[in-house]
């Protein structure tokens, strides 16, 4: 998932391009004059607008409001993308749904046939997204400078491998001004693919032809730097045979991740334990149980806490402004990074002018009120039903924060609310809560989940309480977890055991 837009630098600007506004006028005439030209026909005797006019309307106000909302017109059509595709499909599906409900209720869609919102779909999603392909299709592009496109140390490539990342590399290289890298051929395993190009590029002959390409391209004057190598381009037999090829021939061989710099920066954070069955297991058939309980009850909260949600999205609205929710990158089961989603209850970091805002201010007693009452988790139930949370498991930590050897707490689906959380939530240490969560695991139980739940609505009213002998029975618990680990598995697991610690 990519990320979102830092909270300081969101704003939000009341733009609509020309365009967007003409065809919202223009889109529900087309629709009802290709359902039957006869629907246009104004009688001017009407005291009221007709029918066909009344639907014109209503759907030009909701999509003035979809596109505003959708922030269509902040997109830049000469470099439309697929997340500004849905978008524009979102607006579409959202224009077409209000109008029908708000006539419906209204007037029963009177004198406006029930296929006409379908045309009309079609319509307005087809002008808008016509109108972003010709202006990408017409964006302007300065030529490449003759001069730099004959430099002698201009680096050229042969790139061994045809896929979708190889043909962005090849659209990537072509705009850089000024022009220091060009890619002269590509090579692939699939024999059909020769003769044919990929965005101008020639696909010459196999990664087995390799050595010949060079030494040709050399007879024509052209040296060739480098191979850049797509992901699965060759065999591991025809890789090897290529970096000889090279070796011999003084030419870089490198994967293309590794020309473009975008390799890792950093190891995976979830790693297997140095044996294959960990101690701590959770009871699987429990947990299968257990999802599906979590979508039920997610979605049933949903329905339950919308006043309340309305009501927190008002108050969140005017204490800290738009954005109303916000969004943190955490870690999940098996060490998958997702994005969690609260309501927002601090100022953002800087203040329009770009002066910083201290820490201390940041918090309002608005803030602090929803934040005790836990109502700033709402937004979680969206990461419940999408998959990435439970409704009770140990809390999902920021990447900074997590234990040296995480393994075990990330075997379950991280909860909105846990053990740990109503057994001393801020009050226990990191090594205290990381013992609450994995004894959590090992014991979860529809009855110890029901105890969670209550105590989680006691802290609500009364606030957090630490409750001194359920941590000591944990931290005892884990580290005779530990000693049987050590016995049974040797020194690796003991080296383990005492990172954890």
């Amino acid at each position: 998932m990519r990320p979102g837009v830092p909270t300081s630098k969101i704003r939000f600007h009341w733009r609509l391009s020309p365009f967007d506004l003409l065809w919202a006028i223009v889109a529900p005439f087309i629709a009802l004059a290709l359902r039957d030209p006869k629907l246009l026909t104004f009688h001017a005797g009407a005291g009221l607008l007709p029918g066909p006019y009344q639907y014109a309307f209503v759907t030009f106000l909701f999509s003035v409001a979809a596109f505003l909302f959708f922030r269509l017109s902040e997109g830049m059509s000469r470099y439309f993308s697929l997340p500004d595709l849905w978008s524009v499909l979102g607006a579409t599906i959202a224009v077409v749904a209000l109008s029908d409900v708000t006539l419906f209720v209204i007037n029963r869609l009177e004198g406006v046939p029930r296929s006409t919102p379908l045309i009309y779909g079609l319509v307005l999603a087809g002008g808008l997204l016509t109108g972003r392909t010709l202006a990408r299709l017409s964006r302007f592009e300065p030529p490449l400078d003759a001069e730099t496109e004959n430099k002698p140390n201009l680096r050229r490539v042969v790139l061994v491998g045809v896929d979708r990342f190889a043909s962005l590399v090849i659209k990537l290289v072509d705009c850089q001004q000024p022009s220091t890298t060009q890619i002269v051929a590509a090579l692939d395993t699939r024999e059909r693919l020769t003769g044919r190009t990929i965005n101008g590029v020639k696909v010459v002959g196999r990664p087995g032809d390799i050595e010949a390409v060079i030494e040709e391209y050399r007879v024509h004057g052209v040296d060739i730097d480098e191979v850049w190598l797509s992901d699965h381009s060759a065999t591991e037999g025809e890789t090897a045979e290529i970096e000889r090829i090279c070796w011999d021939a003084d030419i870089n061989v490198r994967a293309i991740s590794d020309a473009l710099n975008l390799t890792p920066q950093r190891g995976p954070l979830f790693r297997k334990r140095a044996h294959e069955a960990p101690i701590v297991t959770p009871h699987v058939g429990y947990f299968r149980f257990k999802r599906a309980m979590d979508c039920l009850a997610a979605a049933s909260l949903v329905l339950i806490l919308a006043p309340v949600t309305l009501l927190v999205v008002g108050l969140t609205y005017l204490d800290v402004g738009a954005p109303v929710v916000f969004w943190q990158r955490r870690v999940g089961r098996g060490g998958r990074e997702f994005f969690l989603f609260k309501f927002r209850t601090y100022q953002a970091l800087y203040r329009k002018n770009g002066e910083r805002i201290a820490d201390e201010a940041r918090l309002s007693r608005i803030g602090r009120a929803i934040r005790a009452t836990r109502l700033d988790e709402i937004p979680q139930l969206y990461n419940i039903l999408r998959g990435e949370m439970s409704l009770i498991g140990p809390r999902p930590l920021l990447p900074v924060d997590q234990p040296a050897d995480p393994t075990l707490r990330l075997l379950v689906r991280p909860g909105v609310t846990g053990w740990a959380q109503v057994i001393g939530g801020t009050t226990v240490t990191a090594e205290e809560k990381d013992a609450l969560d994995v004894w959590y695991i090992h014991h979860a139980s529809p009855l110890l989940d029901a105890k969670i739940i209550w105590r989680t609505l006691a802290i609500v009213l009364r606030g957090e309480k630490i409750h001194a002998e359920s941590v000591k029975t944990a931290l005892h618990w884990l580290e005779k977890t530990r000693q049987i680990d050590q016995r049974l598995f040797g020194e690796d697991s003991l080296t383990a055991a005492n990172a954890r610690s």
